[in-house]
C-alpha cells in the first residue's frame, strides 16, 4: 500500500509567532494563531487519524509579511527557517522541512544556500508576488539557477496584493486573489523564460495550478495570436521556446488542495498528468482546523481507481522531488 505524504502543510513556531508579534505585529499574525498550526501533537494525531504518513512542512502565513521590508524581514526570516528545521527534527520519521523566503534579493540567495546546505531543508517556499512585484527579477533567476542544479523544489504559494480597493469584501481577496496571483506567478515564470533556462526547475504550486489547467487554451491561443501577428502586437516581445507553451506550463506540479471538488481534481490531472499531480492537504487551514481538509484530499486520491496512479499522487512523485 502507497504511503500518504502531505506535499503542502503549514507550520507557525510558538518562537516565531512571539518574535513577530514584537517585531511586526498585525492582524494577520493574530489570526494566524491557533492550536494545530503550533502543536506537533495535535498534528501528529490528526496525521494517524487520516492516515498521512509524513508531511512537508512550509511556514504559514505570506500576508504577515506584507509592510516589512526585505532588510526588515530577514533576521525574522532567518529565525523561521531554523525553527522549521527544529520542529521537523523533534518527528523525522514524520515531517519534512522546507525554508521560506517572502523576498529575494542577494541576502535572501544566501539565506537559501544557508537552508539547503547547513539545515539539509529540502526546497523553499516562495510567494506568487513580492508587494506587488513579479518573480521573475535578476535575483529569482539566479535562486533558480540553484534550485535547478542542486535539485531543490520551489513550493509556490499565493500572496495578497491590493488589485482593488473592495477585494477583501467577502474574502474574495483570498479565494478567488489567490489562484488569479498564482497563475500570473506561472505565467512571469514561464514567459520570463525561467523553465527554458533551467528544465530541471521544479515548482509545485497551491491549488492545482490555479486558474492554468482550466484555461490553458486561452493562455496558448493568446501568445500563438501575437507571435503570429508581430505587426498587431508591436510592444509584445515574445520569448523563444524549444517546446510548446503548453509543455512549458505542463512542467509545474498542482497539488490536491481544491476544496475536494473532484471536477477540479480531474480537470488538473487531465492537464498535469498524474506524474505531475501531489496529494496535499493545506493543513491545519481550513474547517474543523484544517481536518475537513485533509479528509477531502484523501477521498480524492483514493477514488483514483488506478493502482499505479493513486500511488503516484500519494507517494512516488513527491518522492522523486525530495
Amino acid at each position: 500500500m502507497a504511503e500518504r505524504i502531505d506535499a503542502f502543510a503549514h507550520v507557525t513556531p510558538p518562537e516565531f509567532y512571539e518574535a513577530m508579534r514584537k517585531t511586526h505585529p498585525t492582524d494577520a499574525l493574530e489570526n494566524l494563531y491557533f492550536e494545530p498550526i503550533w502543536n506537533l501533537d495535535v498534528r501528529i494525531a490528526d496525521m494517524d487519524d487520516n492516515g498521512i504518513d509524513r508531511q512537508v512542512l512550509s511556514l504559514a502565513n505570506p500576508p504577515i509579511w506584507r509592510g516589512l521590508t526585505p532588510e526588515d524581514a530577514l533576521p525574522m526570516t532567518r529565525l523561521a527557517n531554523d525553527l522549521v528545521r527544529e520542529m521537523a527534527d523533534e518527528h523525522p520519521d514524520r515531517l519534512i522541512p522546507v525554508a521560506t523566503l517572502p523576498y529575494v534579493t542577494d541576502d535572501y540567495v544566501a539565506e537559501f544556500e544557508r537552508c539547503i546546505t547547513d539545515l539539509d531543508m529540502k526546497g523553499v517556499q516562495l510567494f506568487s508576488n513580492e508587494a506587488g512585484r513579479p518573480i521573475d527579477s535578476p535575483a529569482h533567476m539566479a535562486l533558480y539557477d540553484i534550485a535547478a542544479s542542486e535539485g531543490k523544489p520551489i513550493w509556490l504559494h499565493p500572496q495578497l496584493h491590493e488589485w482593488h480597493a473592495w477585494d477583501s469584501e467577502f474574502e474574495l481577496h483570498r479565494t478567488l486573489g489567490w489562484p488569479f496571483d498564482t497563475s500570473l506567478a506561472m505565467a512571469r515564470l514561464v514567459f520570463s523564460g525561467a523553465f527554458e533556462r533551467n528544465p530541471d526547475l521544479t515548482v509545485v504550486t497551491h491549488h492545482m495550478g490555479a486558474m492554468v489547467p482550466y484555461f490553458i487554451g486561452r493562455l496558448t491561443t493568446f501568445f500563438e495570436a501575437r507571435v503570429n501577428n508581430p505587426d498587431m502586437y508591436p510592444e509584445f516581445e515574445a520569448p523563444e521556446f524549444s517546446t510548446s507553451v503548453r509543455e512549458q506550463f505542463e512542467m509545474f506540479y498542482g497539488d490536491t488542495v481544491i476544496g475536494g471538488e473532484p471536477a477540479a481534481f480531474e480537470c488538473g490531472r487531465a492537464f498535469f498528468g498524474d506524474d505531475h499531480v501531489l496529494f496535499g492537504t493545506d493543513y491545519p487551514f481550513g474547517p474543523e482546523g484544517g481536518r475537513r481538509f485533509m479528509r477531502q484530499a484523501v477521498d480524492l486520491v483514493d477514488g483514483v481507481e488506478d493502482d499505479e496512479a493513486r500511488r503516484a499522487i500519494y507517494q512516488e512523485n513527491v518522492e522523486a522531488l525530495l
